[in-house]
C-alpha cells in the first residue's frame, strides 16, 4: 500500500478553556498505488484535517500515517497538494509559477524547461504560459495550480475540494482532464469533496466520514461498466448507492449505533 493510516486521532483545543474536540478519531484505512480515493462527509467532519496529516502539514495526536512504509513526519514533494484556492503568486506569470518548485529542488535549466512544457501540455495551458494570474479565469487558475503540482511528479496527489468554486461546465471539464492525467501517469489520488456526483464519477473507492462528536467511518467501492459516464445506468446506480450509504450512515450515527 502507498498510504496506510493506522488508528489515527486528531483533536483541536477549544475556546474558553473547554476540552479539546476530536475531529478525527481512531481512523484506519489504506490507499493502493494508482487508486483514486474520494473522501466525503459534512462540514467539520475532519476531511481537510485528514488530508493535511497525510501531507505532513500537521501531526496526529495518536496513531501513525505511513507513505510507502515510511512514517510521515513532514511535507515532501512526493506528496503534493492542490488546494481549493489556486494560490498562485500574482507577481509571476504562469510559467514562472510552475518553475518555482522545480528551481527550489535544483532542477537544471534544460530539464526544468522540459518538465514545465510537459506539465502545461497536460492541462492545455501552453498558449497561456506568459499570462499573469489576474488574466486567468477561475478554471485556468485551477489548471495552473494542478500543473505546478504535476511538475513535481508526485507519487501521491492530495486534492482539497479543488473544483468546488467553479461553474458546472468548467468543473466537469477539469474532472475529465484529471482522469486523463491519472490514467496516463497511473497517479494515486486522495480527493476531498462535498459532491456525491463528483465522488461517484471520479473515485475507485469512497471514504465516508461522520460529523463530530460521532467517530464512525464507512468505505464504498464504486462499480464501473466500460469506462466512466455521467449519464449511464452504472453511474446513476453509483450515485444512488452512495446516497443510500450516506443516509444509512447518518441514521446509524443518530441512533448511536457506531
Amino acid at each position: 500500500m502507498l498510504i496506510e493510516v493506522d488508528d489515527v486521532s486528531k483533536a483541536y483545543p477549544q475556546v474558553n478553556g473547554c476540552e479539546s474536540a476530536a475531529v478525527v478519531e481512531n481512523l484506519s484505512f489504506a490507499v493502493a498505488e494508482g487508486e483514486f480515493v474520494c473522501i466525503i462527509g459534512p462540514s467539520g467532519c475532519g476531511k481537510s484535517t485528514l488530508l493535511n496529516m497525510i501531507a505532513g502539514f500537521i501531526q496526529p495526536d495518536r496513531g501513525k500515517i505511513y507513505f510507502d512504509s515510511r512514517p510521515i513526519n513532514s511535507p515532501e514533494p512526493e506528496r503534493a497538494v492542490v488546494f481549493q484556492e489556486a494560490t498562485l503568486f500574482p507577481w509571476m506569470n504562469l510559467r514562472r509559477n510552475i518553475e518555482l518548485g522545480l528551481k527550489a529542488g535544483g532542477a537544471e535549466k534544460a530539464e526544468l524547461q522540459r518538465i514545465v512544457n510537459e506539465s502545461l501540455a497536460l492541462v492545455d495551458l501552453n498558449c497561456s504560459q506568459q499570462a499573469y494570474p489576474h488574466q486567468l479565469s477561475g478554471g485556468m487558475k485551477q489548471r495552473a495550480a494542478l500543473a505546478r503540482v504535476l511538475a513535481l511528479q508526485p507519487r501521491l496527489l492530495l486534492m482539497d475540494e479543488p473544483f468546488s468554486a467553479l461553474d458546472a461546465d468548467t468543473r466537469e471539464h477539469l474532472q475529465d482532464q484529471l482522469l486523463k492525467i491519472c490514467a496516463k501517469r497511473r497517479q494515486t489520488v486522495v480527493f476531498v469533496t462535498h459532491s456525491v456526483e463528483e465522488a461517484a464519477y471520479l473515485a475507485d473507492r469512497i471514504l465516508i466520514m461522520g460529523r463530530p462528536p460521532n467517530r464512525c467511518y464507512a468505505s464504498l467501492r464504486i462499480q464501473r461498466g466500460q469506462g466512466r459516464s455521467r449519464t449511464d445506468k452504472q453511474q446513476m446506480s453509483n450515485i444512488l448507492r452512495l446516497r443510500a450509504a450516506l443516509k444509512d450512515f447518518s441514521r446509524q450515527l443518530s441512533d448511536g449505533n457506531c
